[in-house]
């Protein structure tokens, strides 16, 4: 069997001219947007690493919120920037909890039981666990467009990422608490902030005239092998509040293979991940079992991730590996062929070895080695 190959990687040259400009439009699996170059990155860049716990949970915050962008932000009509507006400053002030300073930005965490911001150290942790912070970081993307001298912004998406259980730690070093948050309280606490900040930053003179669209985004828990999930977006566009109506839930999930939670709720799925992961190791004794992460929207399976980890003693065995899968995609793959697959085969040592692609459209799987 021949293996189709991937395109090269084009390096830059380093004669590329520094004017403002767009990148080249690609496929990306959640964006079609171009992006303005030089790059800028985001003013308050780095502020939702600290607070996201993993770099699989910040690439779906980030992704997945152009994703909801583009009901507001046509990718067609609108260029991709970082956020530029809010400086790290600014979110910091937003994730704390109210206090009575009027002046500038206020925060969107709700105040202390007791109506303040501080709590005295022996109620600290009595206090955090009555009045949780649901809020942990925000992300800010820009949307532009063309002008005759260059590119405007025009439009501003949002996501809140709120906490699907609350995390503390007791003052001097004490112990951790891990505090499981009611879903509903967390949405509706997120659809209050979202309205605030809206209303607060449509008093700043660099927000007016802006269309903006917020989505809220839902942690996942400590521990979790996928990321969490969009729940709600809102498009206020030039407005000064999130209506109730302007809301649209958001079915959105990640399922991982194997797991006892994809057997009970996606059992058919689960069962095709097996019968493929079998049909691996009939022919490779040295195949151990590989995991996968399933993404559903509405309900059905959108698109599927594989690992497969695999200890190879040559070239040869890793082509020939390689072609085994490659067959099983084209011959028994039991999934519907509309739903993207990307398959990461590493060695036992983490190594990425080959990628191997195969997607809506394309007669057979593409190979990147």
């Amino acid at each position: 069997m021949k293996i189709p190959m991937g395109e090269e990687e084009v390096t830059p040259t380093g004669n590329e001219t520094t004017s403002e400009g767009v990148t080249q439009a690609i496929e990306a699996r959640d964006s079609y947007y171009k992006m303005v170059i030089p790059f800028k990155p985001a003013a308050a860049r780095g502020l939702a690493q600290r607070q996201v716990s993993s770099s699989l949970e910040l690439e779906e915050v980030e992704l997945g919120l152009m994703r909801h962008s583009t009901g507001a932000f046509a990718p067609e009509q609108y260029v991709y920037q970082e956020g530029q507006l809010l400086k790290a400053e600014d979110v910091s002030r937003l994730l704390g909890r109210k206090d009575k300073t009027s002046e500038g930005l206020t925060p969107l965490n709700p105040a202390y039981a007791n109506g303040t911001a501080e709590v005295a150290e022996d109620k600290f942790v009595e206090e955090n666990k009555k009045s949780p912070l649901y809020l942990a970081s925000l992300i800010e993307q820009n949307y532009m467009t063309k002008t005759d001298s260059g590119y405007q912004l025009d439009g501003v998406s949002f996501a809140l990422i709120l906490n699907r259980e609350y995390v503390f730690q007791a003052p001097n070093f004490g112990p951790t608490y891990t505090e499981k948050l009611d879903a509903k309280k967390v949405i509706a606490e997120g659809e209050r902030m979202a309205n605030e900040l809206v209303a607060q930053l449509r008093k700043r003179e660099d927000f007016k005239g802006l269309d903006i669209n917020v989505a809220l985004y839902m942690k996942s828990a400590q521990g979790s092998p996928t990321p969490g999930n969009y729940v709600k977006s809102a498009f206020v566009g030039e407005g000064a509040e999130v209506a109730a109506s302007d809301w649209k839930a958001i079915d959105e999930k990640y399922y991982y293979f194997p797991s006892n939670t994809a057997t009970t709720e996606v059992r058919d799925d689960a069962q095709k991940f097996t019968l493929f992961s079998d049909r691996i190791a009939d022919v490779f004794p040295d195949f151990s079992g590989m995991i996968g992460k399933g993404f559903y929207q509405n309900g059905d399976l959108s698109r599927i991730e594989i690992d497969i980890p695999i200890q190879f003693y040559s070239r040869a065995e890793l082509v020939g590996f390689t072609q085994h899968v490659v067959g099983l995609l084209e011959n028994r793959w039991e999934y519907n062929r509309n739903v993207p697959v990307r398959i990461n085969v590493t060695s036992l040592g983490g190594t990425q070895e080959v990628t191997i692609v195969f997607e809506e459209g394309m007669d057979t799987p593409k190979v990147y080695f």
